[in-house]
């Protein structure tokens, strides 16, 4: 055998190992089920669902989740909650519309979300009152008479008052934070000493029944908590794994305290006349 005989079996060689090492994985394969099979595996994990002898387990709820928006919202804020709260088997979702009508409402990221009820249609007693944050949006919404005094007066009743981002801008605007611990985004964090409460640089910050998260992405975590409370510990942990929510940004610059001073600098810089727009508007 020459050297050319050789190099040929040895290339032909080589690139059939991934083909028989796929073929020996195959072997080990289950064959495919069969739609009866398929629905018998899913009503046997309901089942077993069914049946965790848990007491803060809750598989089945009725919980009514008012969900305000307003023109400029930020549609991160709204979304990641939303994802986790219509995913409670048999809680009711109200979209609430900042006017009369069901027009689509648009986010400050251009994203066109449609209403599903009038604030005069939203319950009056909520088991969830959540608002969103935005940028110039909420800062318009702070000088909304209308929308405040629905927000104070939903939150009279509601089991949970809640926010997200500068969500908690217009809790405080509505007169909910006196003497209370709150976050927010963390570029208008202190601002929320104007109205009375404590600001708390965390993810997300209880305070009796009110539950506020940090900036846009603390969402996720700040809506598995109220699952949690709501249907316990392990409902949350089936949402995150069915929402595959493992974090691994490819950049550690998600804080003030992680970017780099420059990055972290002109952010400020860029929101600093928001920032005393809302201040003003307090």
């Amino acid at each position: 055998m020459d050297r050319r005989q050789f190099t040929k079996l040895a290339l032909i060689g080589g690139a059939s190992l991934p083909l028989l090492s796929r073929a020996a994985s195959l072997d080990n394969l289950q064959p495919p089920l069969s739609k009866h099979e398929a629905d018998a595996k899913s009503k046997k994990a309901h089942e077993a669902f069914m049946s965790v002898k848990d007491g803060n387990f809750k598989m089945m709820g009725e919980e009514h989740i008012g969900m305000v928006l307003y023109q400029g919202f930020a549609a991160l804020d709204m979304v990641a909650p939303h994802y986790l709260f219509a995913s409670m088997m048999g809680a009711k979702i109200y979209l609430i519309s900042p006017t009369d009508d069901l027009k689509p409402v648009i986010s400050g990221e251009k994203l066109a979300i449609v209403p599903t009820h009038t604030q005069q249609d939203c319950p009056k007693n909520l088991d969830i009152l959540f608002i969103p944050g935005g940028a110039s949006g909420t800062l318009a919404a702070m000088k909304n008479t209308r929308l405040i005094d629905f927000i104070a007066n939903r939150a009279a009743t509601a089991k949970y008052l809640t926010s997200v981002c500068t969500g908690s801008v217009l809790l405080g605007k509505s007169g909910l934070l006196k003497g209370k611990k709150a976050t927010s985004h963390w570029v208008a964090l202190e601002l929320l000493s104007e109205f009375g409460a404590t600001p708390v640089k965390q993810r997300v910050v209880w305070d009796g029944n009110l539950v506020t998260g940090g900036g846009v992405t603390a969402g996720l975590d700040f809506g598995l908590e109220i699952v949690a409370a709501l249907r316990g510990k392990m409902y949350a942990e089936v949402l995150q794994l069915q929402a595959e929510y493992n974090p691994a940004p490819p950049f550690d610059s998600g804080s003030p305290d992680k970017a780099s001073p420059f990055v972290k600098d002109n952010i400020t810089d860029m929101f600093a006349p928001l920032i005393q727009s809302m201040r003003e508007a307090v």
